[in-house]
């Protein structure tokens, strides 16, 4: 049907046609200005927990804690084993990897002192030999008796009794340090009767080197990368191999492939819409220009980013597929359009200023709410959520600029030039329309109930889905680094144990922390329920020994070492507990901390630590009194939902100073504990992200209806438009538990960015459905050509679409892998629902009269 010109077109051709050259002249500049921006300087990507955590309570309680204390320690674990499987504790191993150790040690010096503490067999005995074997060399030891004969009592077995720190220091070694296959009967043999070779075995050790925690995090990773090199060197020359895995390696590991994997994406996604565009307009130029503009899309969102001096994460990658395929929408309803009326004789820039106008509403409408959907993000408390929303945002509204303007400049241009010329027709599938016509005519109850059950099944599944994060979600399982992982998880009881911190400052109006009988009770008493918590090392198989590290250990250890000591300063073993001697007389913890910050004994037979530099990690004193004390308590948490738990535990554990009974009760009037430390950091993320879906959703549903209802003047005709998309959101969360995933970094954004495509879907039905109304035919009769028409573009930008976000599942990232997976899955109901559901709805409202006119 020939659609009647208006009084407007040929002298805006005119000026749009003059316009067309500067455009794409201004066009070229800005995308050359902003591509420098990205090279030859390569934009960086940072993937840390630290990057993630959002400002409150938690990151202000680390920092007041690290401003009397050493940052958070950063421990690199290194599982050491021998290739032909032999015992790894065998003397020649031993020496093997003492020899080994001088040389990490030697790196470590050359790097200002890179390592600041070391648990590695060959250092414990190193130590056992200094303090008790006169001076041996490990390189002297011909075998284990020997080694048992120097540093073990004559009157010492196995069941003689031992002091609470030895035990505790076994305990650790035994989960931590020593393969699940360890066995030291043997050497309880020889210390029964000098019988046998004394020699204990296990498959594998653990090492445990902690960086200085003081280094910047992105200096931090290069030196830990360089460590892991040296071992790699070492493995290579020697019998022994040594894998490597920290949470900075994991991180270095994210950002190293992040770029490669962003250009792996592009290449893809580019391939996918060139594939489907050609299948779409069958022609160079319906390929070519969109593909250009997009392009330039990509350019100016990343380049925008990098002037504004933002720190890109792996986040960053999923970016540009998501611009593909939300831009090539816009592209497909604009050229579709125009193709129509460059068969009806116009000219190229007549054309394409009537497919603008005449898409102007439905576009106009689908890009401010999709920029809303996406800007809602700007709200989240995490860092590279606000960054990657505002990405989306600059990304939509770039497609939209370059999609309307740039590649209707490059339309009239090139036609202006002559070479191809053949207008074919749009595609059209007449009969599919037929029958989804038919279906939607007798089965109108059918569909809608159909719809409303999955709807209500879909709600009731969605709150099995827990919010998870994790840095490992970035790496695929068969890298290296992963491996890794897998291994120590295998091979140790406790293996890649992380800390978690208690911070106690005074009281408010106070400057010190009481150091009586009082304080040295609840640190009794928490150092028992330590004992209780799941997840803590150590207390897997008793609750006697729970690894952590602060005054009570540290006084404890004095205490049974050195009896005089005690006496000093009224201290006394009972049974477990460290108690108060005499009763009558008091107690100055204060001072007998004192003391031991200038004692430079070895205390720490695993690390060789000197008491004073125990004390150094422990508490803060200022003239003389306790100002600040700190624990750090090491636990196992390889999921977030374990983290949680054990965060969780703690709390309870601490209770607060209502409940009487508790530690924190008890202390009210002495000091603050505070629970902080990385996996505390972990916690707030996981509530930002649980924070920011209910913001960015409710936001979005928010701005949808608002634009709709100011469009149409009345409600019901909103809702209607508006609730595919919702039953679109409530069917992607359904799907997500038959995938079996979970709420992640980026799939919390699944509900504003199924808002966001699903309006725009639904907003091109309602508004080609209204215009075909107002030609007075039947309501039946206009779905059937808005469907024959717009229902067809929406099956091409979809299916473009969908197969863009469908490149994501050929990402190495899980985390991207899932919300390619979502995101595919989005687009496919939002199509769906505003094509069978929304159809059936805007007719029922229509042949009841409801229905809103809008003027031509």
């Amino acid at each position: 049907m020939q659609e009647e010109r208006p009084a407007w077109l040929e002298k805006a051709g005119k000026h749009f046609e003059r316009a067309s050259w500067p455009i794409l002249a201004a066009s070229t500049v800005v995308t050359i200005i902003l591509l420098l921006q990205l090279v030859p300087d390569l934009p960086s990507f940072h993937t840390d927990l630290a990057e993630f955590s959002p400002d409150g309570d938690a990151s202000n309680s680390k920092e007041r804690m690290e401003e009397y204390f050493p940052s958070e320690s950063r421990p690199v674990f290194i599982h050491v084993e021998a290739d032909n499987g032999d015992n790894i504790l065998a003397i020649e191993n031993i020496q093997l990897m003492h020899s080994h150790l001088q040389v990490i040690r030697n790196l470590s010096e050359n790097h200002q002192d890179l390592i600041v503490n070391e648990i590695a067999a060959p250092g414990i005995i190193e130590t056992a030999l200094t303090e008790e074997g006169d001076g041996t060399l490990i390189s002297e030891l011909t075998n284990w008796t020997h080694l048992l004969d120097l540093v073990v009592g004559s009157d010492v077995d196995c069941l003689s009794s031992r002091d609470d720190q030895l035990d505790s220091v076994a305990a650790f070694a035994r989960d931590s340090l020593l393969h699940r296959d360890l066995s030291y009967s043997k050497v309880c043999d020889y210390l029964d009767d000098s019988s046998g070779e004394g020699t204990p075995s296990a498959t594998s050790t653990l090492w445990v080197l902690e960086i200085d925690p003081s280094l910047e995090v992105s200096e931090r990773q290069v030196k830990q990368d360089l460590l892991r090199q040296e071992f790699a060197n070492l493995s290579a020359g020697s019998g022994l191999t040594y894998s490597v895995v920290s949470l900075d390696l994991i991180s270095y590991d994210i950002d190293a492939g992040t770029f490669d994997n962003l250009v792996l994406l592009v290449i893809l996604s580019t391939l996918v819409v060139v594939v489907v565009l050609a299948i779409a307009f069958r022609s160079k130029r319906g390929v070519a220009f969109p593909l250009v503009g997009l392009s330039c899309a990509m350019i100016w969102t990343y380049g925008l980013l990098a002037a504004m001096d933002v720190s890109f994460s792996a986040l960053e990658v999923a970016v540009a597929p998501l611009i593909l395929g939300l831009g090539i929408d816009y592209s497909i309803h604009l050229q579709r359009r125009y193709e129509a009326y460059r068969g009806q004789g116009l000219d190229a820039a007549q054309s394409w200023l009537l497919s603008c106008n005449r898409l102007s509403v439905a576009l106009s409408l689908a890009v401010l709410t999709t920029v809303a959907a996406f800007l809602s993000n700007i709200l989240s408390d995490l860092p590279p959520v606000r960054t990657f929303g505002l990405a989306l945002a600059f990304g939509v509204v770039s497609a939209f600029i370059v999609s309307t303007v740039v590649v209707g400049a490059m339309h009239v241009v090139m036609n202006r030039s002559g070479g191809e010329r053949v207008h074919r027709a749009p595609l059209q599938f007449p009969r599919a329309v037929e029958r989804v016509l038919g279906v939607q005519k007798r089965q109108q109850a059918a569909v809608l109930i159909t719809a409303v059950i999955i709807s209500f099944a879909s709600l009731l599944s969605a709150a099995s889905l827990e919010t998870e994060f994790d840095l490992t979600d970035f790496l695929d399982d068969e890298m290296p680094i992963m491996q890794v992982r897998g291994e120590l998880q295998d091979a140790y009881i406790a293996s890649g144990w992380k800390p978690v911190y208690l911070f106690w400052e005074p009281i408010d109006g106070q400057q010190n922390i009481p150091d009586g009988n009082d304080l040295l009770i609840q640190l009794d008493a928490l150092d028992n329920r330590l004992g209780h918590i799941h997840g803590v090392v150590g207390v897997e198989r008793s609750s006697d020994h729970p690894a952590y590290e602060g005054i009570y250990t540290v006084l404890r250890d004095k205490v049974q070492r050195d009896s005089d000591f005690g006496e000093r300063h009224n201290l006394v073993m009972y049974g477990q507990s460290l108690v108060r001697d005499d009763v009558e007389k008091g107690i100055d913890l204060s001072d007998a901390l004192v003391e031991l910050s200038t004692d430079e004994g070895v205390s720490d037979p695993l690390s060789g630590r000197t008491w004073s530099e125990r004390i150094e990690v422990v508490v803060h004193i200022e003239d003389g009194e306790i100002s600040y004390l700190r624990m750090e308590i090491r636990v196992i948490a390889s999921t977030s939902a374990q983290s949680s738990n054990i965060i969780e535990e703690i709390e309870q554990q601490l209770g607060s100073t209502d409940n009487s009974g508790t530690i924190r009760n008890a202390l009210s009037n002495t000091a603050v504990i505070t629970v902080t430390g990385d996996l505390v950091m972990l916690e707030s993320v996981l509530k930002g992200l649980n924070d920011s879906q209910v913001e960015s959703t409710a936001i979005s549903l928010g701005v949808s209806f608002a634009v709709l209802f100011l469009l149409t003047r009345r409600i019901m005709p909103a809702m209607l438009t508006l609730a595919p998309v919702a039953l679109a959101t409530l069917w992607v969360v359904g799907s997500m538990v038959i995938f079996g995933l979970n709420w992640n970094v980026l799939t919390v954004m699944v509900t504003a960015l199924t808002i966001g495509i699903g309006i725009d879907y639904s907003i091109h039905i309602w508004r080609r459905f209204e215009i075909e109304c107002a030609e007075g035919d039947d309501p039946w009769e206009a779905m059937k050509r808005t469907l024959g028409t717009t229902g067809v573009a929406l099956a091409l930008s979809s299916g473009t679409t969908m197969c863009g976000f469908m490149v994501l599942l050929l990402s190495p990232m899980p985390v991207i892998r899932d919300f390619g997976l979502v995101t595919s899955l989005t687009v496919l109901f939002s199509f769906i629902l505003s094509v069978m559901v929304l159809p059936i709805l805007l007719v029922m409202s229509a042949s009841k009269g409801t229905e809103t006119s809008v003027s031509q």
